[in-house]
């Protein structure tokens, strides 16, 4: 288990990084010890994702989104992000950057944690968009409320882009492997949370 100390410093160093501060990684512990305390992180990341699933959020046009299954969509989670890094081992070793990859997954599991923190922001916002207006007839809605409706989805939505542009800094930064190996990153994560989002959704 790490230390206080140690949490401390890669709580840190995450939150320099959304700053796009390369100093950040020195808070970061490469080691095969670091990397495997990095895990840790999973203990407020998945409460935090959980929290996430079970705000109701109705997407526009869709009906409410249920807060049930929420050890199924936890779980899937879980693989998706084990399955990540396996992926990202085979891609690095591959590239000639395997030196880098004890150092890309401290530093990547321990910034789920702001990852995760935006993502119930943008849950939220959501949620109150859909509290504000009804999607389906927002013609009728009032020009005051449609407008704050509309900001909350912008924000949203600048949200998630700046999700995945922390995401690929991070992999850029910490495996030092160019351009194209962090955007073959995210476009891994984003594939696995689509397939495991799907598989959940039919086992659910």
């Amino acid at each position: 288990m790490p230390s206080f100390a140690e949490i401390r410093r890669a709580l840190h160093g995450a939150w320099r990084l959304i700053f796009i501060d390369p100093r950040a990684l020195l808070e970061f512990d490469g080691s095969a010890r670091g990397a495997w305390h990095s895990f840790w992180a999973a203990a407020i990341v998945l409460p935090l994702n959980a929290l996430a699933i079970v705000i109701p959020v109705r997407a526009i046009g869709d009906a409410a989104q249920p807060a049930a299954n929420i050890a199924l969509d936890t779980a899937g989670t879980a693989v998706g992000w084990l399955l990540l890094l396996a992926l990202v081992y085979a891609l690095v070793r591959w590239y000639g950057r395997a030196d880098r990859y004890g150092l890309f997954v401290c530093t990547y599991n321990w910034t789920q944690i702001p990852q995760v923190v935006a993502a119930v922001l943008i849950a939220l916002l959501v949620a109150g968009a859909s509290n504000l207006v009804n999607f389906d007839s927002i013609a009728s809605t009032p020009t005051g409320p449609a407008l704050l409706a509309g900001l909350a989805i912008l924000l949203a939505r600048l949200l998630r882009v700046a999700i995945l542009a922390y995401e690929w800094y991070v992999a850029w930064v910490s495996l030092e492997a160019g351009i194209l190996v962090p955007i073959i990153v995210v476009l891994l994560d984003f594939a696995l949370g689509l397939s495991i989002l799907r598989l959940t959704t039919e086992l659910a």
